[in-house]
């Protein structure tokens, strides 16, 4: 019998939505606007973890669009507050990525805090460096619950997620997969700064479909190199 994605959605939607402890490998702890709440950080592939990305990500960002609408009916100008707005990524479909990046060459994470999925990763390896400094990972997507980020509706419920999730990627990658101290990634326009913030370098020749290309090597891999 062929099942459809949604088949699978709609088996999914009807499961409990215990996320299993399989897969765990770190844990530490998140400061929020409701105090300290312990996280852990799982790697695999499970579609009960991207499916719920998909639910409650989604959820939230209906609801924040709504909003956003009322105070366009209330008069107020949602210019501003649409280009501040951290929705590229709303149309993503962590289910149906789940599905079709498959096999060893890809690793996911997920961080795991108050039994929902705060942050995810996907990456791909090995990938040769441009830099010329040997095999690194890539990056094919990442991305933070929408209520991490800065947005209308409250504020932030965690701050540092997407860099705590990404620190222990690039740990995993050098520690067990043995590939150099660096990842490379195509960023999308209003996550720019964030990774010319944290030192990556840009490759222009190697941007594509009005995505920016970035590097990042540790000083001590540019060195070996």
């Amino acid at each position: 019998m062929n099942y459809t994605i949604e088949d699978i959605r709609r088996a999914l939607d009807a499961a409990p939505p215990e996320i299993s402890s399989h897969g765990i490998i770190s844990n530490g702890t998140l400061t929020g606007r409701t105090g300290t709440v312990d996280y852990t950080i799982h790697l695999g592939w499970d579609l009960l973890i991207a499916n719920l990305c998909d639910r409650s990500w989604g959820a939230f960002n209906v609801t924040l669009l709504r909003h956003i609408r009322n105070l366009e009916s209330g008069g107020v100008d949602i210019a501003p507050i649409l280009e501040s707005a951290q929705l590229e990524d709303n149309h993503w479909r962590w289910l149906d990525k789940s599905l079709h990046y498959r096999g060893d060459c890809y690793k996911w994470f997920f961080l795991i805090a108050e039994n929902y999925p705060q942050a995810a990763c996907l990456v791909y390896h090995p990938k040769a460096s441009v830099a010329g400094v040997g095999d690194i990972f890539y990056v094919e997507y990442i991305a933070t619950a929408p209520w991490n980020r800065d947005n209308v509706l409250a504020e932030r419920a965690f701050k540092g997620v997407g860099p705590k999730l990404l620190d222990r990627v690039i740990s995993y990658a050098k520690d067990d997969l043995n590939l150099r101290s660096g990842f490379s990634l195509h960023s999308l326009p209003k996550a720019v700064q964030f990774y010319e913030k944290i030192g990556m370098t840009a490759f222009p020749q190697y941007d594509k479909e009005g995505l920016r290309f970035f590097e990042w090597v540790a000083q001590e891999e540019q060195t070996k190199g």
